[in-house]
């Protein structure tokens, strides 16, 4: 399987400067509204004003200070706290910069972005002896995928959890009966937390270094994934959902989140940031209540969703989002006007460059 890994061409993620600094722990302990009293926004909003660049640090470090929940807010305005107090403005500079190139770009970067399943010859599909057999010829990570998603359409009743349209494939291999009034379209097993942050070659010294940064700097800020998942349980069933295929897209740009409700177990806020998004939601309201189909396959982790969801709305308020967007883009252009067939060594190296980037 032809994998292309979207994080690859990122350049070395410098460290958080945390770890050139001993902060001190009260704030972990403190109460929302003793942190409240310390007024984190007030003091960068004055940090703020010193120059242009000085604005754009504040703006970043006060988006993820808004929407970070609980212990990871804490820890962050711990760090404000202590490098505006300092007047180490350098710190809160190498902050903004390692929160950008950490969590939201390779964020950006690589949602609904992962292996597409290998399809298997119509002759194995109702035997599973013979599929398993048929199965056996195919690359090791072609066979997750393929088995990823079959046990993930059969939790999700076969069915886009967001718009409800059928999986034509399991339709016509008649695993599903069709309703009368439902839709059919291609659906795809969605990654929540990104693929490419599990998948990566330790033999390429940058890219486990920068993976290892990556998840060291998420488990900083949402503690609630430490235990949870990493880069050899990317592809567990809690961090899969079935999405069709244009839905996948809005999920994976971002454009599309799921908040869950409290005290009510598997229900969500959805919400999307454009309203001109032709597919609405099965429920006709933004409220989605997910079904398990099938009782033995694991449901989505509510937590996996809420991170999805915040780091949505810092690219959102940040205006990082379209400006990550644009980056990426014109990086991807440059290598292909270099090297057409994606193949030169000198087009990967334009990649890197491009990738290489202060964004304070």
């Amino acid at each position: 399987m032809d994998w292309q890994d979207p994080l690859r061409s990122l350049a070395p993620i410098s460290q958080h400067p945390a770890k050139k600094s001993t902060i001190p722990s009260e704030l972990s302990v403190m109460s929302d509204q003793e942190l409240a009293s310390l007024k984190v926004n007030v003091k960068l909003d004055r940090f703020g004003l010193g120059s242009a660049r000085h604005n754009r640090a504040a703006s970043i470090l006060g988006s993820f200070y808004q929407f970070l929940e609980d212990e990871g807010r804490k820890i962050l305005a711990r760090e404000i706290l202590l490098w505006i107090e300092d007047k180490d403005e350098d710190k809160l500079f190498e902050l903004a910069n390692h929160l950008v190139a950490a969590i939201l770009l390779p964020f950006k970067a690589s949602g609904g972005k992962a292996p597409a399943p290998v399809s298997l010859p119509s002759i194995f599909l109702d035997q599973d002896a013979d599929m398993e057999e048929a199965m056996a010829s195919i690359e090791p990570s072609g066979r997750q995928q393929v088995k990823l998603k079959q046990l993930c359409l059969r939790r999700d009743g076969y069915q886009c959890i967001y718009s409800g349209y059928f999986d034509k494939v399991s339709v016509k291999r008649r695993k599903v009966t069709l309703p009368s009034t439902a839709s059919t379209g291609t659906t795809e097993c969605a990654h929540i937390i990104p693929f490419a942050l599990g998948s990566f070659d330790d033999k390429q010294a940058v890219e486990t270094e920068n993976k290892a940064v990556i998840w060291w700097t998420l488990y900083r800020y949402f503690p609630g994934l430490r235990g949870k998942i990493d880069t050899a349980s990317i592809n567990q069933l809690e961090n899969v959902v079935t999405l069709f295929d244009a839905v996948h897209t809005e999920f994976g740009d971002f454009d599309l989140t799921f908040w869950p409700q409290e005290n009510v177990l598997h229900s969500y806020e959805t919400t999307l940031a454009m309203n001109t998004f032709a597919i609405h939601p099965k429920s006709g309201s933004s409220v989605i209540q997910l079904q398990q189909h099938d009782t033995s396959v694991p449901m989505p982790d509510p937590e996996y969703f809420k991170v999805h969801a915040i780091i949505s709305c810092i690219l959102e308020v940040s205006g990082l989002g379209s400006e990550i967007d644009q980056f990426l883009e014109a990086a991807a252009e440059a290598a292909e006007n270099l090297d057409p067939n994606g193949s030169s060594d000198l087009g990967c190296l334009l990649s890197l460059k491009m990738l290489t980037r202060t964004w304070v």
